[in-house]
């Protein structure tokens, strides 16, 4: 009887040094999140050249009152960067046109502008103001110097195109050959614009 309880009882003697053994599985760390920087899909920074269509509205005062309207088409190119979603730029547009100033035998024959612009983009989109120096040149009274400042749009519809439209407002001071006249134009252009 008594090698019975002993036989009996050496299970539960022998009990904790088994449940010491079993050590409680160590937890497993929380996975590291990883953060990858990725380019944005719509990149402004970079170079480009275009092409632009324009309205143009031209007034004069001073010794002289003669307004007209007209078409002007040219080329442009600019340089921009972007940090964030601002965007700064540079910009350099040459247009031409033939646009009599009623019956005075005055034409405009070409517009100059180097200006910059600033802008905040939304992604696609780029909206921006923009100013600079302006030249005018006519067929028979010269040239005249003033700024250009105004707004303007620009969307990428590929990869590498954007197409955009601009309202500019122009001051020019008094035309070469004929002093006490100045002018004033306003133009709304279209343009599409390749991005390297």
């Amino acid at each position: 009887m008594r090698h019975i309880l002993l036989a009996a009882l050496i299970p539960f003697a022998a009990a904790p040094a088994f449940a010491g053994n079993l050590a409680p599985a160590a937890p497993e760390a929380a996975p590291t999140p990883v953060f990858v920087e990725t380019a944005p899909m719509y990149e402004w920074s970079g170079a480009y050249i275009g092409g632009q269509i324009s309205y143009a509205d031209i007034s004069t005062d001073g010794a002289a009152n003669l307004d007209d309207d007209g078409g002007l088409y040219g080329l442009r190119a600019g340089y921009d960067l972007q940090r964030g979603n601002q965007v700064f730029g540079g910009v350099l547009q040459y247009d031409i046109g033939s646009i009599d100033l009623e019956a005075s035998g005055i034409e405009l024959e070409d517009v100059l502008r180097v200006g910059g612009r600033y802008g905040i983009t939304t992604g696609p989109a780029l909206y921006y103001g923009t100013a600079g120096y302006a030249r005018a040149s006519t067929n028979i009274v010269g040239s005249t110097d003033g700024y250009f400042a105004g707004v303007g749009y620009e969307r990428f519809v590929t990869d590498n195109v954007t197409f955009g439209a601009e309202l500019l407002y122009h001051d020019f001071g008094d035309l070469d050959n004929a002093p006490g006249v100045d002018a004033t134009a306003t133009t709304v252009g279209l343009n599409l614009n390749y991005r390297f």
